[in-house]
């Protein structure tokens, strides 16, 4: 097939001047873009240092060089192909070689089969038959996306040198994989990177390594780049919003500068950096301590290091003044400041311009900040804020979720960055899931639930694997999820939550908080819960009230501490059974110690209202006491301690199987009714 024919949308860029992490990176890049064109070549030699690829055909001019030059891979040749598109179908190494095959992606087998596929395709051809060659080899999903070889272990080296799930379908009829179009439309032929699209390992989007820029691959800023490549143009388009605007108007310019070194003393930023790093970064793991605080002693020491790193630096010291305690190293005006200024910072035009992991990491410390300390649509609103981030930077996909755009990588990305991206995203999504599952709102790009990633911790009091393991639990597939759809997840889901071990007080918080969830909208669906059930749910709201109070007396103000109590009353008030009622008064002795300790408007508020509750539902039940005992004729007095119940007589048996006594059946068959 002629490469050109293809949509350049579906080809993997590659081209002189992209870097890459490491020599594997780009030797995989290479290889999706030899498939997507349906080309192969020889691998003249490979080391950790270099990567050179030539052309079987001996004139064609194919040459491809990948270097490392200050450690970092580099495509320093790119000649594409001068040999006719047939020279790649259906190639057989030849024996005289002295190049070393390795990836052939003509046909999408490997070489290892190529002699007999050869074979078998001469007797096809005199039987008179269009069969399918059949794999002697099972691959893995991810192989056959790639059409690169298999060694079908599991999981295959491929899956496991990209970190990235491995999966085997058996496909005992090949025809029964046919793709289906509506009428007008084509199927394209086997083999086309057509079939590659729909693949569930095909690339979402593109990735501008400089601006960290992420966009579809069915965007019009990714289009120009793509017919560039797909025409093999010298020098493509680079990834931009070409005429994107008619430009009328100039741009803002920047409003905001570098402040927070003249209004904080660096001693006391340092302080609070500590203290962050002993109360936050343990739950929510994504910076890396050391390099944080090296960049921050050069912030403050006059060598700047960016305006979006004075944003994350001023979440940072926000926190750490609000989990200080009550000798707090920053007024409270200071601290408000902080977190103005790095909301000016992300909201300014110029500065947010070019979305980076620094602005994610920026907006999660504000969002964390924000439900700490504000309303629920304001902390709804800013972990969207967050999400969409996110996604904008592509942080949300895997290390094959998209592709590299021609260019180079910031210089400072791999050595000053102090942050994880892909627990980045992990603890930004179990944030906004947190707040919109408690808020009853829509669920941002919940890619974690679809991907079932291993969250494994990366240090030993790394506690942010059990949070991403709790909110993984819950049925968050799709933000537009109805909120009953399905009992049986929620029971499952409540069930797996029940089951997973924490080791932290918040932790421990957030097991009852995801609950409580899961109770509220089974109620909604009218569940009959069974008493164990009710038992572990009772339980679940009970192990709370002891860390509750800790992280009070200890001033760690999570934004739970007094939340997960109130709700808990509320749930044992629902429940209505003397199992759950009989834990309320230890539940309202809590509440009270934590409302004394805190004494803020929002902890009497919160006490005051479980009290009025209390007492409707004691009104409610005395009531029907009252009515029961008017039936029995005694009056709304009740009975007194000193009244004596009589016994029933001896001949009347409880038993539920004891015979009864001779009837009349005459008395009851001449009742009128």
């Amino acid at each position: 097939m002629d490469p050109s024919s293809q949509s350049p949308g579906n080809i993997t860029p590659f081209c002189i001047g992209m870097t890459f992490d490491t020599i594997s990176q780009a030797r995989h890049t290479l290889l999706r873009h030899t498939a997507d064109r349906h080309e192969s070549y020889l691998v003249a030699k490979s080391d950790p240092a270099r990567h050179i690829t030539k052309c079987r055909d001996p004139l064609c001019k194919y040459e491809v060089r990948i270097g490392t030059k200050k450690g970092q891979p580099r495509v320093t040749v790119y000649h594409p192909h001068t040999c006719p598109p047939s020279t790649h179908d259906n190639w057989k190494q030849s024996r005289s070689s002295k190049l070393k095959p390795e990836y052939v992606a003509a046909d999408g087998g490997s070489r290892k089969y190529a002699r007999r596929d050869l074979q078998s395709s001469s007797d096809e051809e005199g039987d008179g038959l269009d069969r399918k060659r059949q794999r002697s080899r099972q691959a893995c999903t991810q192989c056959r996306s790639r059409r690169v070889k298999c060694d079908g272990n599991v999981p295959c080296s491929m899956c496991a040198s990209s970190n990235v799930d491995c999966e085997y379908v058996s496909s005992a009829h090949p025809g029964s994989a046919r793709r289906t179009v509506p009428d007008g439309g084509h199927v394209a032929a086997q083999g086309t990177s057509a079939v590659r699209t729909d693949s569930p390992s095909a690339p979402q989007g593109i990735l501008e390594p400089w601006k960290q820029r992420f966009v579809g691959r069915q965007s019009s800023v990714a289009f120009p780049l793509f017919v560039g490549l797909d025409v093999q143009a010298p020098n493509p388009p680079r990834l931009h919003s070409f005429a994107y605007n008619p430009g009328l108007r100039r741009e803002p310019e920047t409003r905001v500068r570098f402040q927070i070194a003249e209004v904080i003393d660096w001693e006391v930023a340092k302080r609070l950096i500590d203290v962050y790093m002993a109360a936050i970064h343990p739950l929510f793991n994504f910076l890396d301590h050391e390099k944080l605080r090296q960049r921050a002693e050069d912030h403050w020491h006059r060598k700047p290091q960016g305006l979006s790193f004075e944003a994350v630096i001023g979440g940072v010291v926000a926190l750490g003044s609000l989990f200080h305690g009550a000798e707090a190293a920053l007024t409270q005006e200071k601290e408000l400041w902080a977190v103005q200024h790095a909301k000016s910072i992300l909201e300014d035009y110029v500065a947010g311009r070019f979305p980076t992991i620094e602005h994610v990491a920026a907006y999660f410390l504000r969002t964390l900040y924000m439900r700490t300390t504000s309303r629920p649509h304001v902390s709804w609103l800013c972990s969207c804020t967050m999400m969409h981030l996110v996604e904008a930077t592509g942080l949300q996909h895997g290390p094959d979720g998209f592709m590299l755009a021609p260019g180079r990588a910031p210089p400072d990305t791999a050595s000053r960055q102090p942050y994880n991206p892909r627990r980045t995203a992990q603890v930004a999504e179990c944030l906004q899931t947190l707040i919109a599952w408690d808020y009853g709102r829509s669920v941002m790009n919940p890619t974690l639930h679809a991907r079932q990633e291993d969250f494994s911790a990366t240090f030993k009091t790394d506690l942010s694997s059990q949070l991403c393991s709790l909110v993984q639990a819950i049925p968050v597939s799709t933000p537009s999820r109805e909120v009953g759809a399905g009992a049986e997840d929620q029971v499952s889901a409540l069930r797996k939550v029940i089951r997973i071990k924490v080791d932290h007080d918040f932790l421990v918080l957030v097991k009852a908080d995801l609950i409580f969830c899961l109770y509220r909208r089974l109620r909604l669906i009218n569940f009959h819960f069974h008493p164990q059930q009710i038992e572990e749910i009772i339980s679940a709201g009970t192990a709370a009230l002891a860390p509750a109070q800790r992280l009070v007396f200890m001033d760690q103000p999570w934004w739970n501490v007094l939340g997960t109590v109130f709700q808990f009353i509320c749930v044992l008030l629902a429940l209505d059974t003397p199992d759950s009622l009989a834990v309320i008064p230890r539940a309202m002795e809590t509440l009270q110690s934590i409302a004394d300790r805190l004494n803020t408007h929002l902890a009497t508020e919160a006490l005051a209202t479980v009290r009025q509750l209390v007492r409707a539902s004691a009104n409610k039940k005395r009531k029907g006491i009252d009515h029961l005992e008017r039936s029995l004729g005694e009056g709304t007095h009740g009975l007194g301690d000193d009244t004596v119940i009589p016994t029933a007589p001896d001949d009347v048996s409880f038993y539920p199987f004891a015979q009864p006594d001779a009837i009349d059946l005459d008395f009851f068959l001449n009742m009128s009714f």
